[in-house]
């Protein structure tokens, strides 16, 4: 942007810069510039020492509160620890005595059964062995309960002498079975027991037979009663160890207790099965045959089958301290050895082996079972059973029930003492150091921030000339003047600042001011930026400005050169001040040529982010040498300023420049050539007339490489643009001679080959889609997914979509947008899929190249459409003004809370024009008349518009992008009318249905339902908002800047004139095209405007609309006749002579008339 100002002065406020690092690295400073001042230095030796005493005393307590601190740890630790190792004695005496007492129990319990059954057989007057005892289950089951053992056995001692009678009498009397099955709730059992005592071999029953056995111990009675009655008189002698414990419960007539076995060996299934593996011991007691009289004979045994769990149940239940575990592990003399933990009255089995922590050893606690101990003098004869020891330990758990965060405390409590004295003993010296502290911070900053404002000599220049009459101290070793040095830098920066106001600078002081007699300035302006920041929200404008810049302030640094400011799209610099450098011309050439290289790429990739016409946006340089005046004109807001004639001349060699150029002075070419670059500069063919200049030589400063771009001489804005759409109207006009007048089709098969410019508004398109995308995602949920049945449903309403009537038949008066949904408005980081993103792209290039080549309806036009919509939807839905999202909800009737309404109307603005003839409707039904017929005659490349994008969308390869836009029925109705009621809202021609939509608008909004709440109202409005929202967009360059206005107008003509050229159109669009805009903007984009600021739901957007048309419009109204007659010669020139053209024109009268063709 040009500079307007006067000849003889030319002043440039230096702009503030952020105090970041990287802002402050991009001002064109040296590093000796970032250096901190003399006073800072001063304050920063002075205070090392002070700083260091501080230290070594606070190192000192540091030191004593740790050594207390660790000693106070210890000793609270021990306490804990000594408290651990007593209750653990205490605990594991208890086991061992409750263990005892257990198996104690277990043994009284059996001899009170065997008491029961002597007793029952002597009054019943029966004789052992043939005794059964009645009821067995009902007492033997409440032993067994009791004692916890898994089977219960009685089994009677026979003689083999009374061999024959117990066979006998053992089947005769097996009914006890029944009995006890009945008393289990368990049916009775059809089998016989066996007619014999036998013994298991190989696993067969085998018949005893041999004579020399004195007496058998076959199995009896059982608890649980046997569903297997095969079990019944086995002879339990046949086992070693059942022949052991019968033999030391004889002799020693007291419970006798086995190793660890497996009891199944003996009772086989009646036995359950230990699924657990936890170890079993048999436990016998004989019965005698006078009950009370411990010495009478021995007729028969009780044995049960014990799990050890038995003897270690409800042990120290009552206990706090055992939680956590202690560790039983029981070892016998056989070899065997398993473990149990003990847990508040729990005995848990933990394996086969000794599994305590071996860390604690040394609290092992040893005991000697009494199980099967017997004295050795009345024990002769006996064969030696196992003997068992137990060993209790400790465990980790059981530990942690002692250890606490009591050492903590304590040892917190005296760290907290001693931080305590430091704290007072260091109170004073912090109450001085923070006042020094607040004055450095305070100093600093200062600096910080006038060193980005000034170069490094004006700073000193700055502080001396103040510190030489008003020198306030001296540097004698004491910090506190040092620091209070550093405040007088302070205010010697404020009095310079201040200077001009009240109480700043002495009258009498000198300015801050050199004369830099050899500087080179430039002015580097982006041409076309005005008209592009129209269409741009604000944030878009930002992101562009700081890209650039912020690239130019790094080449800047880089090259040494003095970024000055930037004012608006501006960017000035200077090289040569405030350090003279010989070489200012060179460097400032080397870094202009590196800012146009920087601008051309990062227009190129930014388009994909700011859209359209991005990549055209270009940089015009200006350089000029010669003498600055630089300096600080002190006062509000003081600046380091440059003033002169030079400067003038570096605004005016910019202004008259040409885009993605680099102009330069006569001056600024002979210093380069100087320097030996002759063949860096080229002098400019056409004399430069430049505002105060008069007419000057100038020279092209040409890049370091060719650029690809073409540059045209003219400095008119659009040039490019101007080339391109005379291309496009020749490959119009072939294409429709050569193709036919419905053009060529593309194919579904493949994704087509695009050039750069329509991939990058292609990347562009599809990123604004995406991103609305993710919103459906986001509102509905990652895994949401359509049941089978509803794919099915789906399935079929795509397939009959528009197959029963044409698209105008589907428009709605009202559509029904969902109610409030908090989720809509929740920021959720989602990502779709790369499946659905890839499909996405992919139908937005089909789209793309479904456009045909017309100089107006053409995939540019849709994306800066699909642009503008975006930028309306993103004010609707970013209202500053309301900060409760139900009130966004209601304000805006709903269209913010769904983002599929948003994804629909961008959606179409995409295709609003795919496959355009390139004529208005009523060209094309007479061009097609099938095709009108279809449509009937209404919306025909609206309507066709439509289906060929839905035909596309529905094609199988984007079948994943479709379920991730709706994923049930009403979804895709929704979707569907939503885009049909955008497309035909576009045919603002058709007198029908722009007079029902002008109806509806004064219903809604100024008739009835002006003031109605309910929610058919509410949809109502937001129908007509959204038709609005597509209507305003299809139409935005008339309602954004003058050069956007006339670039879209130009194409727009181009396409009528070419259409007309080549007989396609029998009215030559320059009659009356003037007044038609007129007529466009009064009757049509002015009542647009009004109604998108009337509706109350677009915020500022509806003002800059308004503003923009009426601008517009006025400025038509001024050179719209000019640009009238300069579009006609050129567009004819560029037709003239086509064999192609079926139409030849000449000038009759000053009016335009076709002549007849010399071909026809």
């Amino acid at each position: 942007m040009p500079y307007a100002g006067t000849e003889s002065e030319f002043s440039l406020p230096m702009a503030e810069e952020s105090d970041t690092d990287e802002r402050s690295s991009n001002t064109g400073h040296t590093p000796e510039d970032r250096r901190p001042s003399m006073s800072a230095e001063i304050a920063a030796k002075e205070n090392t020492q002070v700083r260091y005493s501080r230290l070594l005393v606070m190192f000192v307590l540091a030191c004593s509160a740790l050594g207390v601190g660790y000693l106070t740890f210890s000793f609270v630790t021990q306490e804990e620890e000594d408290d651990f190792k007593t209750q653990f004695a205490n605990d594991a005496e208890e086991i061992s005595s409750v263990t005892e007492t257990n198996e104690g129990n277990v043994g009284t319990l059996l001899g009170i059964l065997s008491l029961i059954i002597s007793s029952w057989s002597s009054n019943a007057g029966t004789n052992f062995p043939n005794f059964t005892l009645p009821d067995f289950e009902q007492f033997a089951s409440g032993t067994r309960t009791l004692t916890k053992s898994a089977l219960l056995v009685y089994s009677p001692l026979v003689q083999h002498a009374d061999r024959p009678g117990w066979e006998a009498y053992s089947v005769e009397n097996q009914d006890w079975i029944d009995t006890s099955l009945a008393f289990s709730n368990k049916p009775n059992t059809t089998e016989q027991v066996s007619e014999y005592i036998y013994y298991r071999e190989f696993g067969q029953r085998q018949q005893l037979v041999e004579k020399n056995l004195s007496e058998y111990a076959p199995i009896w009675q059982m608890s649980p009663p046997p569903e297997d009655v095969s079990v019944i008189n086995y002879n339990l002698l046949n086992s070693p160890t059942y022949q052991r414990l019968v033999d030391f419960a004889n002799t020693e007539r007291k419970a006798a207790l086995s190793e660890v076995l497996d009891a199944r060996e003996l009772f086989g299934t009646s036995l359950p099965e230990n699924e657990s593996g936890e170890p079993q011991s048999i436990m016998m007691l004989a019965v005698n045959e006078e009950p009370y009289n411990p010495q009478s004979r021995i007729v028969g045994h009780l044995v049960a089958v014990l799990p050890w769990s038995a003897f270690f149940d409800d042990i120290l239940a009552d206990s706090q301290s055992s939680s956590g575990g202690i560790f039983a592990v029981v070892e016998d003399s056989c070899g065997t050895a398993f473990t149990y933990s003990i847990d508040n009255g729990n005995a848990t089995f933990l394996g086969m082996e000794d599994k305590h922590d071996r860390k604690y050893d040394y609290l092992k606690n040893d005991d000697q079972l009494s199980f099967l101990q017997y004295d050795t003098t009345t024990s002769e004869g006996v064969e030696e059973s196992c003997t068992y020891h137990m060993h209790v330990y400790p465990s980790a758990d059981y530990e942690n029930n002692f250890t606490s965060k009591t050492p903590v405390y304590f040892t917190v409590g005296v760290l907290a003492v001693f931080t305590w004295v430091a704290a007072v003993f260091s109170f004073y010296d912090c109450l001085v150091q923070r006042r020094q502290e607040k004055v450095n911070t305070f100093a600093t900053k200062s600096n910080a921030i006038v060193a980005s404002l000034f170069p490094a000599q004006v700073r000193e220049k700055l502080i001396n000339e103040q510190r030489e009459p008003k020198r306030r101290y001296k540097t004698n070793g004491n910090a506190s003047m040092a620091a209070q040095s550093l405040t007088n830098d302070n205010e010697l920066w404020n009095s310079q600042l201040e200077a001009g106001g009240h109480g700043g600078i002495d009258d009498d002081s000198p300015p801050i001011a050199d004369l830099f007699p050899s500087a080179t300035v430039a002015f580097m302006d982006i041409a076309g930026f005005t008209a592009w920041s129209s269409q741009r929200e604000p944030s878009q404008v930002f992101i562009l400005l700081e890209t650039i810049y912020r690239n130019f302030d790094k080449i800047a640094t880089k090259r040494k050169v003095f970024k000055v400011e930037t004012i608006g799209d501006c960017y000035v610099a200077v090289c040569g001040l405030p350090e003279p450098n010989d070489d200012h011309a060179v460097v400032m050439a080397r870094f202009a040529r590196d800012c146009l290289e920087k601008m051309n790429e990062m227009a190129r990739k930014l388009e994909a982010t700011l859209g359209p016409d991005t990549a055209n946006l270009a940089m015009r340089a200006g350089l000029h040498s010669g003498p600055v005046t630089a300096g600080v004109l002190r006062g509000d807001r003081a600046r380091f300023q440059l003033f002169g004639d030079t400067v003038n001349t570096a605004a005016r060699m910019e202004s008259t420049g040409t885009k993605r150029k680099i102009q330069i002075s006569q001056e600024t070419a002979e210093l380069i050539i100087a320097a030996n670059h002759p063949n860096w500069v080229k002098p400019r063919q056409d004399i430069v007339v430049a505002k105060g200049k008069g007419e000057m030589q100038t020279y092209w400063l040409l890049p370091q490489r060719e650029l690809t771009v073409s540059v045209a001489t003219s400095t008119e804005e659009g040039s490019d643009d101007t080339e391109d759409l005379n291309a496009m109207m020749w490959m119009k006009s072939n294409k429709n001679n050569d193709a036919g007048e419905t053009g060529d089709e593309t194919t579904k098969s493949s994704t087509p080959e695009l050039d750069d410019k329509v991939q990058r508004l292609v990347d562009y398109t599809s990123d604004i889609l995406l991103q609305i995308l993710k919103k459906i995602v986001a509102k509905r949920g990652p895994n949401a997914k359509a049941a089978p049945a509803m794919e099915r449903r789906i399935v079929a309403l795509e397939e009959s979509i528009g197959k029963a009537g044409i698209c105008l038949d589907e428009v709605e008066e009202i559509i029904e947008l969902p109610n409030f949904d908090q989720a809509a408005y929740q920021t959720k980081d989602i990502e779709v899929s790369q499946e659905v993103v890839k499909q996405l792209v992919s139908f937005v290039k089909m789209v793309a190249s479904m456009y045909q080549f017309n100089p107006f309806h053409n995939f540019e036009h849709a994306s800066h459409v699909t642009q503008s919509t975006s930028k309306l939807l993103s004010r609707i839905v970013a209202m500053k003004h309301i900060d409760e999202v139900q009130k966004l909800h209601d304000h805006t009737y709903g269209i913010t809370s769904d983002p599929l309404t948003q994804f629909a109307v961008v959606f179409s603005s995409l295709i609003h024009d795919v496959d355009h003839r390139g004529v208005p409707n009523f060209l094309l039904v007479k061009e097609e008349p099938a095709l009108g017929s279809m449509y009937r005659r209404q919306a025909v490349a609206e309507q066709n518009s439509v289906d060929v994008a839905w035909n596309l969308l529905m094609d199988p390869s984007f079948t994943e992008l479709r379920r991730t836009i709706y994923t049930n029925v009403s979804e895709l109705r929704r979707f569907r009318v939503l885009v049909v009621n955008c497309l035909m809202a576009t045919d603002i021609f058709d007198k029908e249905l722009a007079a029902l939509r002008k109806a509806r608008w004064e219903n809604a909004f100024f008739g009835e339902h002006k003031d109605d709440d309910s929610q058919i109202s509410i949809n109502r409005k937001a129908t007509i908002v959204i038709e609005h929202i597509i209507q305003a967009s299809d139409v935005a360059h008339t309602m954004q800047h003058w050069h956007v206005y006339s670039k879209w107008n130009e194409r727009l003509y181009a396409e009528m004139f070419t259409a007309y050229c080549t007989g396609r159109s029998n009215k030559d669009p320059t009659q009356g095209w003037y007044e038609g805009e007129l007529w466009f903007f009064d009757n049509y984009v002015i009542p647009l405007a009004h109604k998108l600021k009337e509706c109350g739901v677009f915020g500022v957007s509806s003002d800059e609309y308004l503003n923009y048309a009426l601008a517009n419009r006025s400025e038509w109204e001024k050179k719209g006749k000019v640009i009238v007659a300069s579009n006609f010669e050129r567009f004819k020139k560029a037709l003239d002579n086509r064999p192609q053209i079926t139409k030849t024109f000449s000038m009759i009268d000053g009016d335009l008339a076709p002549l007849p063709n010399k071909h026809e």
